[in-house]
């Protein structure tokens, strides 16, 4: 393997194990300490800290459905593997949003499948959106990552 190849890689194993062990980390604590509806901490004039039970995808689509997001989210998660496999991308924007679209995808499907509902706890306080977790956030950087490189870098695109 090639250095650049091998330090790629690494960066890309370690944010994503960083991540969903945030996640992860967030979400056990919230488990074994909250009650569902509860807010357990605020960032001032920010955020509260308040844990959901959400038993639906993103704004709460399909809810009550978690066998069939479930199955959902592992087959996101295998076509990330097999598009890295298969394009080997090199560019580091196109990675990081792979990186980031796993973690999170793996960080929500891990919830999915343990405790049949995805722990969600960061409300914003300056405008009315769905409570949400780290685990999205990366799903959200991962598809600003994906939207600058397709706008910006993707020479196959801009080549026809």
């Amino acid at each position: 393997m090639k250095r650049k190849t091998a330090i790629d890689l690494i960066w890309q194993i370690l944010l994503a194990v960083a991540i969903v062990v945030a996640d992860r980390a967030m979400k056990l604590y919230i488990i074994a300490n909250c009650t569902t509806g509860e807010v357990f901490g605020e960032i001032p004039y920010f955020a509260d800290f308040l844990y959901v039970k959400n038993t639906g995808a993103a704004f709460s689509v399909l809810s009550n459905n978690t066998a069939l997001l479930s199955a959902i989210s592992f087959l996101f998660l295998v076509a990330i593997i097999i598009y890295k496999i298969i394009r080997k991308p090199k560019h580091f924007m196109e990675n990081l949003a792979l990186v980031l679209f796993f973690a999170g995808g793996l960080g929500n499907a891990i919830d999915r499948i343990q405790y049949k509902f995805v722990v969600d706890f960061i409300d914003i306080k300056w405008f009315d959106f769905p409570v949400f977790n780290i685990a999205d956030i990366a799903v959200v950087g991962g598809a600003i990552a994906a939207i600058i490189f397709v706008l910006f870098f993707d020479k196959e695109k801009k080549n026809g």
